[in-house]
């Protein structure tokens, strides 16, 4: 199992137990991811998903070594399916709660952006490396424009450095700070609170905010696709596929 779902007094919990590998999302984990969200959605008692990741770090976004033994079409086939997964966080009417320690890079950065509040940990630091790694990112920028300026999502979406929880917070990437000993607490109190809320108010406000929030993210996804399946045959990107090459 790449994910461990449980659920307590109404607050579903998904955390990332791929540690070793920084929490890297390979196939595996997005299986199980898909249909964790689906469960919550379907599931009335459950009024409030929690996302956390077991280990030092919160995800390092798509498991490149995985990635890079794959064709370009199943690649982009694989990272459509990404996108569809942060998609469907966003239109799910119940709050998200995103607890964030250590790494979160690549597609770990924009999972954690989609969720409706985010908890950083002292010790976060977030980076999306698509960019410096020879490619457009191909899914999640709509995460990134519902939480911040174009200026900052733009400068953010380049990755050309880390940025600190203080930094995320600052800018609008992330809503909440905790120790990383009070991390678990913290979020989980959050989430608590949420589900104590009247479910009815919760996910009609949800609701009200979703066109904002996701946009016309299917559409950008789309486009976003057709870049990164141009972008991954070419030399930078070939070159970091190496990097990781088994």
């Amino acid at each position: 199992m790449a994910i461990r779902f449980g659920v307590d007094d109404g607050v579903a919990t998904i955390t990332l137990d791929r540690p070793r590998q920084r929490n890297a999302m390979n196939a595996e984990m997005l299986n199980e991811l898909e249909k964790a969200v689906t469960e919550t959605g379907n599931t009335d008692d459950i009024r409030v998903l929690r996302i956390a990741a077991e280990g030092p770090s919160f995800c390092a976004g798509s498991d490149l070594t995985e990635l890079g033994s794959m064709t370009v079409e199943q690649m982009c086939d694989v990272e459509a399916r990404k996108a569809a997964l942060l998609r469907s966080l966003s239109l799910l009417t119940k709050p998200v709660v995103a607890a964030v320690q250590g790494y979160a890079v690549g597609g770990g950065a924009f999972l954690a952006a989609v969720c409706d509040v985010v908890v950083v940990a002292e010790n976060a630091k977030l980076r999306c490396m698509e960019v410096p790694n020879g490619w457009i990112t191909p899914w999640g920028i709509h995460a990134l424009n519902a939480r911040l300026s174009p200026r900052d999502a733009q400068r953010v979406s380049w990755g050309y450095e880390f940025l600190s929880a203080e930094d995320a917070i600052r800018i609008g990437l992330a809503d909440h700070q905790a120790s990383v000993e009070n991390l678990e607490g913290y979020s989980a109190k959050i989430a608590e609170e949420l589900a104590a809320l009247p479910a009815i108010g919760v996910s009609a406000t949800k609701e009200f905010f979703l066109e904002r929030m996701l946009g016309p993210g299917e559409i950008e996804d789309a486009r976003l696709n057709n870049l990164f399946r141009l972008h991954c045959s070419q030399g930078s990107a070939q070159e970091t596929f190496k990097k990781f090459a088994k």
